[in-house]
């Protein structure tokens, strides 16, 4: 098995089409796959890697892993892990994942994160086999309407135009 990084030229038709399949896994929602792949493969934070039998061999799985700074050091989130259901149980998650952190590890991260839902227990053991610890904490969500590049100008602008933020101690947790 190779576990290679999917690039805008190694995402022939036959590639997307597997991802294609995959994606129902990953989200309920409708997604267009194209322009997520084309955004995604061209940000230099982000690195999706598919794991084959062989170059060329349809797509076993997949793992997203996603770079970042923040003041307090050098982050990585590991995001949508999948793999096809018949290749369940045989390591590739745990291949995957193992790349994906190799990968945050050479590039200076100082934590991988990752969340998974409570009920995706073989997933869960995963993590936990793989060294990951289970952390007390609130993952909160807010959902973005369409078109959020619009969402996000009206924020700025809220804000201060975006040059400065004005934080009330008061309001923190």
């Amino acid at each position: 098995m190779i576990i290679e990084p999917l690039t805008a030229e190694s995402a022939d038709a036959s590639t997307v089409g597997d991802l294609r399949g995959m994606l129902p896994q990953l989200t309920a929602r409708s997604i267009d796959l194209q322009a997520a792949l084309q955004r995604t493969l061209v940000d230099p934070a982000s690195t999706v890697m598919i794991a084959r039998q062989v170059p060329g061999s349809p797509v076993m799985g997949m793992v997203t892993l996603v770079l970042y700074s923040v003041l307090s050091g050098m982050r990585a989130r590991i995001e949508d892990l999948v793999v096809e259901p018949r290749w369940r149980g045989s390591g590739i998650g745990a291949q995957l994942v193992e790349a994906a952190v190799a990968r945050a590890r050479a590039a200076g991260a100082d934590v991988v994160d990752l969340t998974s839902n409570s009920q995706r227990e073989a997933a869960n053991r995963l993590y936990l086999r793989l060294g990951f610890v289970h952390w007390p904490t609130n993952v909160y969500r807010l959902p973005m309407p369409s078109g959020s590049a619009a969402a996000a100008a009206g924020n700025s602008s809220r804000q201060g135009g975006g040059s400065e933020v004005r934080c009330d101690p008061s309001e923190s947790g």
